[in-house]
């Protein structure tokens, strides 16, 4: 099979037949616990000097939905336009504490270690990103509006792999470093730097922001999850081993979005 034929039969076979229910569970990163209570959400801010916002009815539903957590969106289902469609930028001052435990709740269910508004149903400009995953003290940020104001030029590749993109993955080239800047909830900027995997993460999801997933990046195939896993596996065993790192340390995971397993700097 070559590639064209395995990415159709990617979309209209193992994703089609994940439209109905919630992306497999897997064996992630460690998770903290979650950080706001799940809550309904308003349809408008309760501030009324808050600009209102208008949801779509795909929006509507799944804000409405009565779970703890989103659906998510999966590449070939009825409502995926929404993951190539360039997110609207989110007004100061709305509350969405609600929508931040749903997506937390979302990605820790799913296994990942990311996840951006439009693969929950909601075209806004925000994602739960899972940083430091790969150390012992992972913690998670959602963010609103966030912007890349600054990139390395130094590169690295990685296998991927998505939530709304199940069962396969690949290798992607992303900045190494990167400077941020995203709304804070209570107003002002704030700003930050990732490097490494942290920075991929980060690529990841602001790309799904823009309507693009890690397939329009891919450099060569579209691998099998399980033979993504061998690699990241082999790349990682060999990271500890030039390390010094003892033989049985624990792997951190199975995760999706973004990689990170390093394969190459240029």
């Amino acid at each position: 099979m070559n590639r064209r034929e395995f990415l159709t039969a990617a979309s209209t076979g193992a994703l089609a037949a994940s439209c109905a229910a919630t992306v497999p569970q897997t064996r992630s990163a460690p998770h903290p616990p979650p950080t706001s209570p799940t809550a309904p959400l308003a349809p408008l801010p309760a501030d009324p000097g808050v600009a209102p916002i208008a949801w779509s009815e795909a929006e509507r539903r799944a804000i409405d939905a009565a779970r703890p957590d989103f659906e998510v969106i999966v590449r070939g289902c009825s409502d995926t336009a929404v993951l190539r469609t360039r997110a609207r930028a989110v007004p100061r001052g709305l509350d969405l504490d609600a929508v931040a435990a749903r997506m937390e709740r979302t990605m820790r269910d799913a296994g990942g270690v990311g996840i951006a508004g439009p693969q929950v149903g909601l075209g806004l400009r925000v994602a739960t990103l899972l940083l430091d995953y790969k150390t012992d003290s992972p913690h998670v940020l959602f963010v609103r509006n966030p912007i890349i104001v600054e990139r390395s030029d130094e590169t690295l590749e990685g296998y991927e792999g998505c939530l709304s993109v199940p069962e396969v993955g690949g290798l992607v080239r992303r900045n190494r470093w990167l400077r941020l800047e995203y709304d804070g909830a209570e107003g002002g900027t704030i700003a930050a730097e990732a490097e490494g995997y942290n920075a991929v993460l980060w690529q990841h999801e602001l790309d799904h922001l823009d309507g693009v997933i890690y397939l329009d990046r891919l450099l060569g195939a579209l691998l099998p999850m399980d033979e993504v896993r061998r690699l990241r596996k082999e790349i990682e065993e060999r990271e500890n081993a030039a390390a010094g790192a003892p033989a049985d340390q624990a792997r951190r995971g199975d995760y999706l979005e973004g990689s990170i397993a390093i394969t190459a700097l240029s």
